[in-house]
């Protein structure tokens, strides 16, 4: 037995999973996400020291479940050019070679959309053009693009990372999902999930109700303007004077009106951006998807518990 190591991506449903599944699993232990971040993502690169992260995770680790989507980089600055995901892995290698890895994939356009949402939820204030295509503007060799890095269409090219996962764990140790699979029917992905992997949860005590809702229009708008008063928390915003505390109060405020419902229904991802550039992007990705469809069909046969394999028939 190896540790599990699920390590997202970004908007793919990993909240709920931190907050709701794993920590109600038996028979492993579910290590709290700053235990994860302190052991792969605290140290510098040419500081990790495996020992040092495997004290971290304390002695029973071959029986741990980790779960960070930072371990695919940061969403907002693309994993450092990759740079960071790609190293991270290393880490995770060098530290755990047993492990099981778990990665989630959504369709890129809609985790694109979703990845603005949490921009904004994150106190940012740029439009959804701005958000990704920022960058240029720049100059080859202007020191933005060192120093504060953005948003990169690449993070979201999957194959590549579970091509270097696979390199390291093999294959056979690389778990790829699709979260558009657990959002159509949760509580059967979740059977599945855990068939899969030997895990022991009462799904009957689980609750499946989203953890991260999108906002409405009016609130979308509304938490764009609140964010100019304050500089937190993401790199790339614009602000007109910072208030202390006002990004504390305003989350609180945003969650109280988007769950009372009184300012319309959640937008959905299809509502976020127009159909040019949903195109544009869905070409750029068409490549990286279609390997990732082939990577996916051989997952399936040759998945030796066939759990998920048969969930996904039953569909």
């Amino acid at each position: 037995m190896g540790a599990i190591v699920h390590i997202g991506y970004h908007k793919t449903g990993t909240t709920w999973f931190q907050d709701v599944f794993y920590p109600a699993v038996r028979n492993r232990n579910y290590l709290p996400r700053g235990t994860t971040r302190a052991a792969f993502l605290a140290p510098g690169a040419l500081h990790f020291d495996p020992a040092e992260a495997r004290h971290i995770l304390g002695y029973d680790r071959d029986r741990a479940i980790l779960c960070e989507e930072n371990l695919t980089g940061g969403l907002h600055n693309g994993g450092l050019a990759g740079a960071l995901s790609k190293d991270v892995a290393h880490r995770l290698h060098a530290a755990l070679p047993d492990a099981d890895i778990v990665i989630f994939v959504r369709d890129p356009v809609s985790a694109i959309g979703a990845a603005w949402l949490q921009y904004v939820k994150g106190g940012g204030t740029f439009g959804l053009h701005r958000y990704l295509f920022g960058r240029d503007r720049l100059s080859p060799v202007a020191p933005e693009r060192d120093e504060a890095p953005g948003f990169r269409l690449e993070h979201f090219d999957y194959h590549r990372l579970i091509v270097h996962y696979d390199m390291l764990f093999g294959p056979d140790r690389v778990h790829v999902f699709r979260y558009e699979d657990f959002r159509a029917d949760p509580r059967g992905f979740a059977s599945a999930f855990a068939a899969r992997f030997g895990l022991e949860v009462d799904l009957s005590r689980i609750d499946f109700d989203a953890c991260n809702p999108s906002l409405s229009r009016p609130l979308l708008w509304l938490a764009r303007g609140m964010n100019l008063f304050t500089r937190r928390a993401v790199a790339d915003k614009n602000w007109l004077v910072h208030i202390p505390g006002w990004y504390r109060i305003s989350r609180r405020l945003l969650r109280r009106a988007n769950g009372s419902g009184r300012f319309g229904r959640p937008l959905r991802i299809n509502e976020l951006m127009d159909g040019r550039l949903a195109a544009r992007l869905r070409a750029h990705y068409a490549p990286s998807e279609a390997l990732l469809a082939a990577r996916l069909r051989w997952q399936d046969q040759t998945d030796r518990s066939e759990t998920v394999v048969r969930w996904r028939q039953r569909h």
